[in-house]
């Protein structure tokens, strides 16, 4: 029964002095209730304030969401003399890995952490191209990197403090010679994707230069979304196989790493963000994001898209298709057999190490050589000239285009192995020649 059409004459109790009257009249906007008590005294009251007899009042209860409106958690800023702390929450909705993978990528804090310009590993080694580049970076307790601020200040030191897979992320953090920061990044799986805790902590006399900016670093967070790929996918394959095969006959599958980052930049920038979304490569989908978050900041320029009408399906066949424990044997037998440069340039490390490692057990005797894999059905990956072309007589005519200038084939070659080759052999052949 709706609490404005009760009967006049209910019986209904005062809730806060116990009174017991009897209901005369309701009146309207608001609702109020008109009783009369037995010493003929009237009084109004709203229906929270009475219980009304035959009539079960079910308490009002407040569902709020689980995760808060656009993933906003707690934030807050705090500073006492000599000591600084901050912390911001937020709720992504993607897996631990995904997001292990974004928060420890160090080389792409320039892109969400705020007052960061670049960051650089430091490196103890002899090579040169390796001693800027993460991907010698070991991330461990102690391991040092450099950050440069946003300002005229020069690099500053960090120092890897705490490192828990999947769990917690720690390290020492500075943009100013005045004080030095403690940023702690904590994980926590929820039932629709991660929450993130990021901890300031900052102290001594310049501890209160931390409060400043805050509303732009309480937003680091918010940025780091922007390029952290979603795994609320659609089930809907139709769409999938849309977004990832554009034309028939052809599709980005078949495009190199880089094209297909400028393939997502393109399609997210004309509003195509389901695309970009739901591609299946989650380095490609970081990778594309971070570049239109500075394209739109003005920071970038936005790629060529392309072109993906005329390139070829990929077909069934070679040592794409095998599966790992059968790619991981193909290696073992290349390497076994002085082919360790296939090893080396294959693109998965994890297989690249399982069997570099395997290696190492059969030249001790510890394991049994595997077989080699049946590739014989396997398309001619090597080059886009006629298949009655050997392998050797193709490298001789590259090299031949390649010392006259010609290098457009060479470059179109998809196997990475006998484009390298054909290249140094094109440079020894021209050194020589001088």
């Amino acid at each position: 029964m709706a609490l404005n059409r009760i009967e006049p004459g209910t019986k209904c109790t005062v809730k806060s002095t116990g009174e017991v009257g009897v209901l005369k009249k309701i009146y309207f906007y608001p609702t109020k209730y008109e009783l009369e008590f037995s010493n003929n005294q009237f009084g109004h009251y709203s229906i929270t304030d009475l219980e009304i007899d035959g009539i079960e009042q079910s308490k009002v209860k407040r569902i709020t969401p689980k995760v808060p409106e656009k993933g906003i958690g707690e934030r807050w800023s705090f500073w006492s003399p000599f000591k600084g702390e901050s912390q911001v929450e937020h709720h992504f909705s993607t897996s631990k890995e995904i997001m292990w993978t974004m928060l420890t990528s160090i080389e792409m804090y320039n892109v969400w952490l705020h007052g960061v310009q670049r960051a650089l590993p430091i490196l103890d080694t002899e090579r040169y191209v390796h001693r800027y580049s993460f991907d010698k970076f070991k991330l461990k307790p102690g391991e040092i990197f450099k950050i440069r601020p946003k300002t005229l200040a020069p690099y500053f030191s960090c120092r890897v403090m705490t490192i828990e897979k999947n769990k917690a992320f720690g390290f020492t953090f500075q943009t100013t010679p005045l004080y030095q920061e403690y940023v702690h990044f904590t994980m926590e799986e929820s039932d629709t994707g991660v929450w993130v805790r990021l901890n300031r902590k900052s102290s001594g006399f310049f501890s209160f230069l931390s409060e400043f900016n805050w509303e732009e670093k309480s937003k680091s967070l918010l940025n780091l979304e922007k390029i952290t790929p979603s795994t609320n996918k659609t089930d809907d394959k139709d769409s999938l196989s849309k977004g990832s095969n554009d034309v028939e006959g052809g599709g980005i599958a078949s495009l190199s790493k880089e094209d297909i980052v400028f393939y997502l930049v393109n399609k997210g920038l004309d509003g195509d963000m389901e695309t970009v979304n739901n591609h299946d490569d989650k380095v490609a989908r970081g990778k594309a994001k971070a570049m239109m978050v500075k394209i739109k900041r003005g920071k970038a320029e936005k790629p060529p898209m392309p072109d993906i009408s005329s390139t070829p399906a990929a077909t069934g066949g070679g040592i794409e298709s095998l599966s790992k424990d059968e790619m991981i044997a193909y290696l073992v037998n290349k390497g076994i057999d002085g082919d360790m440069e296939t090893v080396n340039n294959h693109d998965d490390k994890v297989v690249r190490a399982k069997a570099k490692a395997m290696m190492v057990k059969i030249k001790r005797g510890k394991a049994e050589k595997p077989p080699m894999p049946d590739i014989s059905s396997a398309t001619n990956e090597v080059s886009k000239v006629p298949e009655t072309e050997s392998e050797e007589l193709m490298i001789k005519r590259l090299i031949a285009q390649g010392i006259d200038g010609n290098m457009d084939e060479i470059n179109s070659l998809d196997n990475r192995v006998i484009r390298g080759k054909i290249k140094a052999a094109i440079v020894k052949e021209k050194r020589s020649k001088k």
